[in-house]
Formats: C-alpha cells, structure tokens, sequence
C-alpha cells in the first residue's frame, strides 16, 4: 500500500457516525514543580502550577474519533455530579455528542495524576466499580437508538467499571447486527464479547485471554486463529507497544512495526488506535490498511504527554 491510498481513506473520515459506549472518565492532571523534600516524610512537595482536565477511558476514543473530522458520540453513565458536568463541557469543546445517564448513587470516575518535570509522582483514583442494572443499560440504550441517526460503527470499550456487562455487550450486539461492533476488551474470557466484529487487545490482554504468560510473535498468528473461531469474530488486532501492531483477517496476518520516534507518555494510545483503525477499516474494508493508519495516529498519541486527542491534521502530516 501507499500512502496515497491511506490519505484517501484518512479524507474520508468526515462521512462516518461512529458510536462509543463504555466506561467514561475524567483524567485530572496537576501539573508543577519540586525544589525540596517535605520535613514530614521523604516525598517531594509539589508546588502547583496549573491544574487541566481531560476526557479519559472512553472518552478518550470519542475525542479521538472527533480530532480525526468523525462525527462522534458517546454512550455512558456518570454520576451526577459537578466532574460529569466537566466531562460535558470538555466533550463539547471537542464536538462529540455526550448522551449520558447520571446516577445519582455513584460517583463520575476521576483519575488524578501530579507530574512534575514531566514525570508522574503519584496517581489518585476515585470510582465505584459495580455493575450497573439492566434497567440503566436499557434506559441507555434508549439513548442513542430515539435519534434516528445512522451509525456506521459501534465501539464497546471496556474499562471494567461495570457498565458492559455480557447481557448488555449481546443486548447491544444483537440490536446492531448489521453494524460494525468493534471491542477494546479488558476481561479476560471473551464469551461475552462473541459475536462482535473485531477485538482489540493489546499484548497482555491477549496472553491473558489464551491463559499464557508469553506469546512468542511468531505465535500470535496460531492464537488469533483460534480466538477468532472460538469467539465468531471476524478479525482481531493486537497492539504490541514497541513491536507495532498485529492483525488476523480471515486468515491473513501480519506485523506492522511501531511508527514512534520519540515516546513521552503511552496513556491512551491504545484508544487513539482504536479511534483511528475503526473509520479506516470502516472505509477500505482492509484490515491491513486499517492498522496501518491505527498505528500511525498512535504514533502521534505517543509522543504527546497525557491523554491527548489525536487531530487529522496530525495524522496526514506524520503520513508525510
């Protein structure tokens, strides 16, 4: 392939409806400086500059998908509290649809790192992680099926925060059976993603998922095979980091190596690729060239610190 072929689907992107549901978060970045060591305990004191929020988890796939000119929205629940009206205000900001349900019993999940000399210190998490009932999932459900719009694709991605639940996975699998459904996963026994279009795991989701501490890279191909057929996907793609990524397609596989030059921060990456191969795969209906434009925006997302939206601009410009 070219890189003309790749800019023609990459132009292509601004026809697409693609539809995120999943485990929602707000990435909460303090930012600032160390000069000395508390009196009280040996740990840093970190003097404050600047405070930023970013959509994370899910969220971070639909900012990615709207940074790529994709008409994008987002399925999730939150709780109703000031952190879901940031995460809201953020989503506009980037022209994703937010179609939330907000429950009053649980709390948003945020995810507070300091960084100071662009290194990480410290990471906070505050979140509830139940399942949610079927009657929430439904009412959401309802959410995104009253608009009437046509949607191109479906992406399912699964933080394991509690709302993609196998009934609701197969709910939602079963309702769009004629539309492209594809899973980032994060439970290790795939049955309750069956039947889904593609899975993308990164590399220890997929040992995982085969019950094996290493996989070898030449036997990814073996593997796939055998999860593809288990599962009734019709493809699999596994993110490898620094060795790129795979794909298995009908028989087809292949490793494309890592476009990065310089690595500053991984956090979301495996999002910026997922938002960039569904359009792509959705357009060219090439599981190769597909991967090849995924590997590219996560190139971009690399060399970014934080969870950071990936724009097109910057994925035709590192096409070069």
């Amino acid at each position: 392939m070219n890189n003309h072929q790749l800019l023609e689907i990459i132009d292509g992107f601004h026809n697409l409806n693609i539809v995120v549901i999943g485990d929602i978060m707000l990435d909460k970045y303090i930012w600032g400086d160390v000069n000395r060591i508390s009196p009280e305990a040996p740990v840093p004191v970190v003097n404050v500059d600047r405070v930023e929020y970013r959509v994370g988890g899910a969220g971070n796939v639909a900012t990615n998908l709207a940074g790529m000119s994709c008409h994008s929205s987002i399925l999730a629940i939150t709780g109703n509290d000031h952190n879901a009206d940031i995460l809201e205000e953020h989503l506009r900001e980037h022209n994703v649809k937010a179609l939330f349900d907000k429950d009053k019993k649980r709390c948003t999940t945020v995810k507070s790192r300091i960084i100071a000399q662009r290194q990480q210190l410290v990471r906070m998490d505050n979140e509830v992680i139940d399942n949610f009932s079927s009657r929430q999932t439904e009412k959401l459900l309802k959410k995104i099926t009253s608009t009437g719009d046509q949607i191109d694709a479906i992406i399912l991605s699964d933080y394991a925060k509690g709302l993609l639940t196998k009934n609701f996975i197969q709910h939602i699998i079963r309702e769009f059976n004629n539309t492209p459904v594809i899973i980032d996963p994060k439970v290790r026994n795939y049955e309750r993603y069956r039947g889904a279009t593609v899975i993308k795991p990164n590399y220890k989701e997929f040992c995982q998922a085969v019950n094996k501490e290493h996989i070898s890279l030449q036997d990814l191909k073996k593997y796939a095979a055998q999860i593809v057929e288990k599962f009734d996907f019709a493809g699999l793609i596994v993110t490898l980091g620094e060795n790129g990524v795979f794909y298995f397609d009908d028989g087809r596989s292949e490793i494309i190596p890592t476009e990065a030059h310089e690595v500053y921060d991984v956090s979301g990456a495996g999002d910026t690729f997922t938002a960039a191969f569904t359009p792509g795969l959705i357009i060219s209906d090439d599981f190769a060239k597909a991967a090849r434009i995924g590997n590219l925006a996560s190139a971009v997302a690399v060399e970014k610190v934080g969870t950071a939206a990936v724009t097109k601009e910057e994925l035709i410009k590192k096409i070069g």
